[in-house]
């Protein structure tokens, strides 16, 4: 895993876009985006069939404050089925982020989410019935790699600091998202 990451930002490194630039005059020509222009779109999706089925849909949209920092607020939608244990949840719930953009395309990021799951007692396994609220704080750092004027990929590496024997997910949690 490690060597993984390792060659994903060398990559990512030697694919980087530079400034745009009047060759005449030297001046940044790259116009500073402006009103809706600050507006982004994005998220993920994730789908895994099998024993262990998963189908994960995470709409976000955002704002770009300055060019080095970007606030949002987002959606999560997690279906799993365990075909082994005869189990399914619909997982779901809402989230706050912000990215702080320490060069053009490496920045850090930090989440505040809270999910709906339905509850278990986590020393016997068997559910409730109810349903339960798990909070989330996830803080990491990202990159982002821009494929277009507007358009980029997200590669970003967390760990959960408000983990419990509950939350649906493990550390590291590892994303791949997009935003337009």
């Amino acid at each position: 895993m490690k060597q993984f990451l390792i060659i994903l930002f060398i990559f990512f490194q030697f694919y980087s876009y530079s400034q745009e630039y009047d060759p005449y005059t030297y001046q940044d020509i790259k116009k500073k985006p402006e009103g809706n222009e600050r507006i982004f779109f994005g998220g993920g999706l994730g789908l895994q069939f099998g024993t262990f089925t998963t189908i994960k849909f995470t709409p976000e949209i955002g704002y770009r404050i300055t060019d080095n920092f970007d606030v949002g607020i987002g959606l999560y939608y997690l279906y799993t089925k365990n075909n082994y244990y005869h189990y399914s949840d619909h997982i779901y719930g809402g989230k706050v982020f912000s990215r702080f953009y320490i060069t053009p395309n490496f920045f850090l990021t930090g989440e505040y989410e809270t999910l709906n799951i339905a509850d278990y007692d986590i020393y016997t396994g068997q559910y409730t019935g109810t349903r339960i609220f798990i909070d989330g704080l996830p803080l990491g750092i990202g990159w982002r790699q821009q494929l277009g004027e507007r358009f980029s990929v997200l590669t970003t590496l967390m760990y959960n600091v408000l983990q419990s024997e509950k939350t649906p997910y493990s550390n590291p949690i590892f994303r791949v998202s997009f935003i337009y």
